[in-house]
């Protein structure tokens, strides 16, 4: 199992999020919200370590279905969307080490903490939105300080004694760091000794809601150290159950953050904000909404397609695994007869259909989207296959058997490279003849016009 830097949230029902290219479907409720926007995320290396933080939950994408999406620079620094419905708003927080441990007033003014919170207002404290703040320093222990703060977070907290006087600290550091920032959902006091801050009717009780949806995360390492551990410790797993072959490692774990990156930095509508929340219906403004999140958005397809190989050849049949013989073929060999491929090719078109056999059932993940996987590749296939008999039926006398020529542009045009979009896993030309021959042993395409394959054996 990879390790990651989030935990399951809540349940709550809730729809998927339209393709970027702003299709209509079901909508996360929190997405209807427009997210406050952040004048401290313009610095480069702010960026750089929020993407590699939000890289621990992509990367986990690779091989647990868990997480459904994330959305960047969306209400936080990144939102967690989970499959059972929930979301988490994630808030990255970086400290220097002669910085020292957060305190508890320090974590609610700059660490982040009143900032989650009063976005977790505006999201009208709904029951499928949960908390995360992200933090690579240490909390400071000791009673009604920032160590004994979390652990009195989350649904089943470790520490329970004091969680009341807990929320009033927590309440007063927020109403203090109130009086210089502007947080809509956190009220205005008077200014004074932040022990005489009074502590407006129900504002405690709302604390208390907050910290039980809330998890104060230490586990991103420092600056310095993340690429390495998000290496070693989720991407080398996840491609050692995946079973991908001649992974660069290194190269793929910066085209990820890269890819985090570039969503992030996604301003192209930022003005578009105002004009969305200004306008009451905001009917109009809907579909733009709803293109921006979809251009802040990483898929497990995503994070799949940035997977970067090295050039060393791809072995047809999986290096340490006895091939296996696919099941069926005898479709195949009456349509390559009919089609006058030579008996000779046709022997070897049944290998290459075992060598897609056998490396499909290695290097598939077990994961729900795998059906999905196959059904994309095989249509990109079954593409050229049809183009290759288009372009046969034409080079040959008319009513003339036109197999062999179909079979010669196969090899021609079927390769990896020439797909408009990337397979799941590394496959070599083979591989993708192979899963052609598959098919048409299935009966999706003929080498000849077509014909009843099943009558033609009785």
């Amino acid at each position: 199992m990879v390790d990651t830097a989030g935990t399951g949230a809540g349940a709550g029902g809730v729809g998927a999020l339209p393709e970027p290219d702003g299709t209509t479907v079901s909508e996360l409720t929190i997405f209807d919200l427009a997210p406050e926007e952040d004048s401290g995320s313009d610095t480069l290396g702010r960026y750089r370590y929020q993407a590699e933080v939000a890289a621990r939950d992509c990367l986990a994408m690779l091989t647990q279905d868990s997480i459904d999406f994330v959305v960047c620079e969306w209400h936080e620094d990144f939102v967690v969307a989970w499959a059972d419905g929930s979301v988490e708003l994630v808030s990255v927080k970086h400290r220097e080490g002669s910085q020292g441990p957060w305190t508890l007033a320090e974590l609610c003014k700059s660490g982040g903490l009143t900032h989650l919170f009063d976005r977790w207002c505006a999201c009208e404290c709904a029951a499928n939105v949960r908390l995360r703040l992200a933090t690579n320093a240490a909390l400071k222990p000791g009673t009604g300080n920032a160590g004994i703060l979390a652990r009195m977070c989350g649904p089943e907290p470790e520490v329970t004694t004091g969680l009341i006087a807990m929320a009033e600290d927590v309440a007063r550091q927020m109403l203090k760091v109130r009086w210089k920032q502007p947080y809509p959902n956190v009220p205005v006091t008077p200014v004074c000794k932040v022990a005489d801050i009074e502590i407006p009717e129900g504002f405690v009780d709302k604390v208390v809601r907050f910290l039980a949806v809330l998890e104060i995360s230490c586990k991103p390492p420092h600056r310095e150290n993340i690429t390495d551990v998000n290496i070693q410790r989720l991407l080398v797993p996840a491609v050692a159950q995946l079973q991908l072959a001649h992974v660069d490692l290194e190269n793929t774990y910066r085209a990820i953050v890269d890819r985090i990156e570039r969503a992030n930095r996604d301003e192209s509508d930022r003005g578009q904000l105002a004009v969305y929340i200004a306008d009451p219906s905001r009917v109009r403004h809907s579909t733009q909404m709803q293109q921006r999140i979809g251009r802040r958005r990483i898929t497990r397809d995503i994070i799949r397609q940035e997977i970067v190989h090295t050039s060393v050849q791809l072995p047809t049949f999986p290096r340490g695994h006895a091939p296996v013989a696919a099941p069926g073929g005898a479709k195949l060999r009456r349509k390559l007869r009919r089609g006058r491929v030579p008996s000779d090719e046709a022997a070897y078109a049944e290998r290459l259909r075992s060598a897609w056999y056998t490396t499909w059932s290695e290097r598939r993940s077990g994961l729900a989207g795998d059906e999905t996987d196959l059904l994309n590749l095989s249509t990109d296939v079954l593409e050229v296959a049809f183009e290759c008999r288009r372009h046969a039926r034409g080079q040959v006398a008319e009513g003339s058997e036109f197999g062999i020529r179909m079979n010669d542009l196969l090899v021609e045009r079927l390769k990896v490279d020439a797909l408009p979009s990337l397979p799941p896993f590394q496959l070599n030309h083979l591989h993708l003849r192979g899963l052609a021959y598959q098919l048409c042993d299935e009966c999706l395409f003929f080498f000849s016009e077509p014909f009843d394959a099943d009558e033609e054996a009785s």
